[in-house]
């Protein structure tokens, strides 16, 4: 009897013990599980902030720009010469037409990295004159059409979709618009460079983005001429 009683006691514990390494590994996996979802909704929250953060600084230099045509400076005249030797537009012969100068734009010049809070960000901002946003002034394939662009090659992927999904842009298959070319073009310095043939944003579902048409902001994947690439673009001066 008293051996019997010592088996059924002995089973009980062990049954207990295996009840307690079970719900113990319950409890590790519903914790593991917790903790990658709040890193994921974290890493989607710096994201959108470093993504909102290039959209509010394209704001300011757009703002800045009607500013100071609205006070008679020529789009000609326009001075970016604070991102290098290469928009050092020889039409500006004052402090007034400098974007980045307290006389002019007032805007406080920022790098990208600066602005993504990341220094090992090798990339900065392009002006572009060469490229056309579907239905953003006119879509004539000519030089007048063609829009001034601040533009951002090699933005990360995590961070040109929550730009898109700031602005209202399909990201399609999980992955932002794609566009077979962006042209950068040289940098402005007054006048407007060769035209891009294809619009960001046109029809062709293949090769145009046709998701970003009439956006004055957004970020499409650039797959043509080994690019392999996102852009962040923000229109400056719709023509």
């Amino acid at each position: 009897m008293n051996d019997l009683r010592l088996n059924r006691e002995s089973g009980n514990v062990l049954w207990f013990i295996l009840l307690a390494v079970a719900l113990l590994g319950l409890l590790t996996m519903m914790l593991n599980r917790s903790a990658s979802t709040v890193e994921q909704t974290g890493n989607v929250e710096k994201s959108r902030i470093k993504a909102s953060a290039l959209m509010r600084y394209g704001k300011s230099i757009e703002t800045a720009i009607q500013q100071m045509l609205s006070q008679g400076i020529s789009e000609s005249d326009l001075d970016f010469v604070a991102l290098g030797a290469a928009y050092d537009n020889t039409n500006c012969t004052t402090a007034e037409c400098e974007i980045f100068n307290r006389e002019g734009g007032g805007i406080s010049y920022r790098t990208a990295a600066q602005i993504l809070g990341d220094s090992s960000f090798g990339n900065n901002w392009v002006i572009s004159s060469g490229n056309r946003i579907y239905h953003v002034g006119c879509d004539t394939q000519s030089a007048e059409c063609t829009d001034l662009l601040l533009l951002l090659p090699n933005v990360p992927k995590s961070v040109c979709l929550q730009i898109n999904a700031i602005e209202g842009i399909t990201n399609p298959s999980g992955d932002a618009p794609q566009q077979n070319e962006v042209t950068n073009g040289t940098g402005f310095k007054g006048d407007y460079s060769a035209v891009n043939l294809s619009f960001i944003g046109g029809t062709n579902a293949a090769n145009e983005s046709p998701q970003v048409a009439g956006k004055t902001a957004g970020c499409v994947y650039e797959f043509g001429g080994g690019q392999n690439t996102y852009y962040f673009y923000y229109v400056l001066l719709g023509r």
